[in-house]
């Protein structure tokens, strides 16, 4: 089983895409396995990353190539790209809910895509609490470039219209992805709900 090649985006990094789509038993370990994409010798040196402030996500080419990695389906891939960037975050603040929220969110889409019910089940459950946690303590709906409480909503009506429809069906359906969208010009967001849940700016 692969991947679905058929999910399509805006490009928002220009770093290649791997060679295939990781499917925990259905192709080489990435970075485990010789054979894998992005194999790293057994002492190899983790890649030097550097923390980039939420206002300046257009400055992290790992951010944005998450972005486009979950967006065409290399969600194991965009977990990898993303948890690197959440260690270097306060885990406990909104950045790093906020990446582990969309980590999750990668995760239960590979769970659905190999039938994996129960861990679809859990999964919404818990990256909706840590999204549900940005949403609460960030002064603007627009988060690192992302609309979140849109993509939220799109996130439950992607998965309750698909569980309901064909509850035992591994796959997906690209009209309905609740892809990340990455807004271009957040400032006048910003001005417009600076103060909109109460919290400091």
């Amino acid at each position: 089983m692969s991947a679905p090649m058929t999910l399509s985006a805006a490009r928002y990094c220009l770093q290649p895409f791997p060679p295939y789509r990781f499917v925990p038993g259905h192709n080489p370990h990435p970075t485990a396995h010789p054979d894998g994409h992005s194999y790293r010798p057994p002492g190899s040196p983790e890649p030097a990353l550097q923390w980039v402030p939420p206002e300046r996500w257009r400055e992290s080419p790992e951010y944005l190539f998450g972005a486009d990695l979950y967006n065409h389906g290399y969600w194991w891939e965009a977990h990898e790209t993303w948890e690197g960037l959440w260690q270097l975050t306060d885990k406990s603040g909104p950045q790093g809910q906020f990446l582990q929220g969309l980590i999750q969110c990668g995760a239960c889409h590979l769970k659905r895509h190999v039938g994996h019910a129960e861990g679809v089940a859990r999964l919404r459950r818990t990256s909706r609490t840590y999204l549900d946690f940005v949403i609460n303590h960030s002064p603007a709906p627009v988060y690192m470039g992302l609309d979140l409480p849109q993509f939220v909503a799109s996130f439950d009506r992607y998965y309750d219209e698909a569980l309901r429809d064909r509850p035992a069906e591994a796959g997906h359906e690209p009209r309905s992805y609740p892809y990340i969208i990455l807004d271009a010009d957040e400032s006048a967001d910003n001005r417009d709900h600076g103060s909109g849940n109460g919290s400091s700016p």
